[in-house]
């Protein structure tokens, strides 16, 4: 029963990434916010740190990039009241929710953030890695990706600031690009004005 579960709930985030969900604050704020807090949280300086710190900030850059680049914008009006205009007609009142879907390119590069996880739980942690453990390490992400407190419950299971850099850099970096290219997602997010 267990994989059955895990498999319909693997199936439903992939089918979740090619349609729209609503661009929030909180997922595309704030998660990636706490997740570098985190991250500099456990950070301890050293050269080796440093320069492994520079190539995850390239490589969080280039995968929220690939990411970002192929993701579609839109505008939604959603009929949330209405009110009856003087000849008695019902006229819908409507809110505006900017949507993003991510589709082929934001999972090839999810996959690529959880090969990177397990290279480095691999060689920096020296964690034993076993089939069960690299379905561990996906279910975790699949589970952080669709119900976003659960990001914040489990933030003490992981104490590795590799991961946190990992993870942050690249949710914020998917952020940003997507700010940058979309005016619409920079207004949802960060309540700026259109240029």
């Amino acid at each position: 029963m267990t994989v059955v579960l895990v498999v319909a709930i693997m199936i439903y985030f992939i089918r979740d990434q090619f349609e729209y969900s609503p661009v929030h604050r909180l997922t595309f704020l704030l998660v990636p916010l706490f997740t570098c807090y985190m991250f500099m949280k456990a950070f301890v300086w050293t050269p080796l740190n440093g320069g492994i710190l520079v190539l995850l900030v390239l490589f969080a850059a280039w995968v929220s990039h690939y990411q970002a680049k192929a993701t579609q914008i839109r505008e939604e009006h959603r009929p949330v009241s209405y009110f009856q205009d003087a000849t008695g007609h019902e006229v819908p009142i409507y809110r505006k929710r900017v949507t993003s879907q991510g589709g082929h390119d934001y999972l090839r590069g999810w996959v690529l953030v959880i090969i990177a996880q397990v290279i480095i739980e691999a060689t920096y942690l020296h964690e034993t890695i076993t089939t069960h453990k690299i379905w561990e390490v996906v279910w975790e992400e699949v589970l952080a990706d669709l119900l976003t407190p659960y990001r914040f419950v489990t933030s003490g299971a992981h104490t590795s600031w590799i991961l946190w850099a990992l993870t942050g850099f690249t949710s914020l970096g998917y952020t940003l690009w997507l700010s940058h290219q979309f005016p619409k997602v920079r207004q949802a997010v960060f309540g700026a004005k259109d240029d």
